[in-house]
């Protein structure tokens, strides 16, 4: 029976391996995700920092009509910019990071329950070794008492 159930730890060893093998795929896949968010971040900081920092209307001195467009166009433009990177990391969040930490958490969960089913099996094995054993003793002392006495 023990070898039965030391064929059954290895079964559930080899399904805790895979299950830590995706664990680590999941949680390198939810690292790139997230790498990719702080890159929007960073991208959006910096549209915002070129827009607070562009030339306004009604600016020093008197200017014409041309370069007062020029100017919007140039505002338009940066806002723009700027909401295509606040959807792309709208997107992003709630899209591919929100897939990869899903997949994550539920790598996480497999792996766990994979590693607690392997321990139920290795105390199953342990408690039916020490019965084994007990049973042992109580065969030896059984024997030990039909036994005559020794004389000295």
């Amino acid at each position: 029976m023990i070898e039965t159930l030391q064929t059954l730890c290895q079964v559930r060893l080899a399904a805790e391996r895979e299950a830590e093998q995706q664990l680590a795929r999941a949680a390198a896949q939810h690292g790139r995700e997230r790498e990719r968010e702080t890159r929007l971040v960073a991208e959006l900081d910096a549209a915002r920092g070129r827009r607070d920092q562009a030339p306004r209307d009604g600016g020093t001195g008197p200017a014409s009509a041309a370069a007062i467009q020029v100017v919007r166009r140039y505002a338009a433009r940066l806002e723009a910019e700027l909401q295509a990177l606040r959807s792309a990391l709208d997107v992003h969040r709630r899209g591919p990071l929100a897939e990869a930490a899903a997949a994550f958490e539920r790598a996480r969960a497999d792996h766990l329950r994979a590693r607690q089913r392997r321990e139920a099996v290795e105390r199953a094995i342990t408690r039916r070794e020490a019965a084994r054993r007990r049973d042992q003793a109580r065969r030896a002392e059984a024997l030990a008492d039909d036994l005559p006495p020794r004389r000295r």
